[in-house]
């Protein structure tokens, strides 16, 4: 009985992690609506695909705006800070792009967004494993 509980609770597991939900997060940059997905939860260190909705108040998908990824780790004792920038792509009605990320931890992300209104941008944390 005791290795029948021990293989359903495996199965659980592993039925968990490979419909673990992707890291999202929505927020408001000035007129648009921003949807970032990173395809690994948690992010991880390497290659990490993103993409970028940017929507306007009318819930319209916004195709001739810039977007560009930039992400950094603070310095720390014995380490200086670590800052990137990641290009994005227009395909169909989403940014495309990839984040890598040379170590775990704490990292900051910011996705600016340029248009002929102005520039804005959305900031959030990824805890990358």
């Amino acid at each position: 009985m005791r290795k029948l509980t021990i293989v359903v609770l495996a199965l659980l597991a592993m039925n968990t992690l490979m419909y673990a939900k992707d890291y999202e997060v929505t927020k408001q940059a000035g007129p648009y609506s921003v949807k970032v997905v990173l395809y690994k939860n948690p992010p991880v260190v390497g290659d990490n695909t993103v993409t970028v909705a940017v929507k306007d108040a009318a819930g319209k998908a916004v195709t001739d705006v810039g977007v560009r990824l930039d992400y950094s780790m603070p310095a720390m004792p014995g380490m200086p800070a670590m800052r990137y920038t990641a290009p994005t792509t227009l395909q169909g009605q989403v940014y495309t792009g990839k984040m890598s990320f040379s170590m775990p931890g704490a990292w900051n992300v910011k996705v600016g967004i340029m248009s002929r209104g102005g520039t804005y941008s959305i900031k959030f944390n990824a805890d990358v494993q």
